[in-house]
């Protein structure tokens, strides 16, 4: 009974310490991604003899880096753009061919019990046929046998 009342208060106090770790590490997280987003350095062109050193860059050579950077930026979402649009025209592709591959399998079966259907009944007219001429077979032997008996016999 004491192990029960011990666990009872137990599990309350458990239960609040990994709610407050469950915040802190949602603070954590939330402050990692906030601190994660870099900026992306200017390509700012530097002639051949730079050494090192501070350097100066006049308003409209960084106008001009900007204006680089967002042809750069424009540049590579046209052809992330365009290379979804050919996944997505693949895609189509490759669905529409499997729909004709589905509807060819689909018309070959049909063919296929179109052929054994028709296999089946020629091979049921044979039999009929078959089973007719050893009816009118028998029905003749029968009769040749009746005449040969009505000759003997008179």
């Amino acid at each position: 009974m004491s192990a029960l009342r011990s666990s009872v208060h137990h599990l309350p106090i458990q239960n609040e310490l990994l709610k407050h770790e469950n915040g802190g590490l949602k603070k954590a997280l939330q402050h990692k991604k906030k601190h994660k987003k870099k900026g992306k350095a200017l390509d700012l062109q530097q002639r051949q003899e730079y050494q090192g050193g501070a350097v100066c860059w006049s308003p409209r050579k960084l106008r001009k880096a900007r204006a680089r950077a967002v042809v750069r930026e424009r540049d590579e979402m046209e052809e992330k753009l365009r290379k979804a649009r050919a996944k997505k025209q693949r895609e189509e592709a490759r669905l529409q061919r499997q729909v004709e591959l589905e509807e060819r399998r689909v018309e070959r079966q049909r063919l296929k019990d179109a052929r054994e259907h028709e296999r089946a009944e020629n091979a049921a007219e044979r039999a009929r046929k078959v089973e007719a001429q050893h009816q009118k077979k028998s029905t003749q032997q029968a009769q040749k046998r009746k005449r040969k008996a009505s000759r003997v016999v008179s």
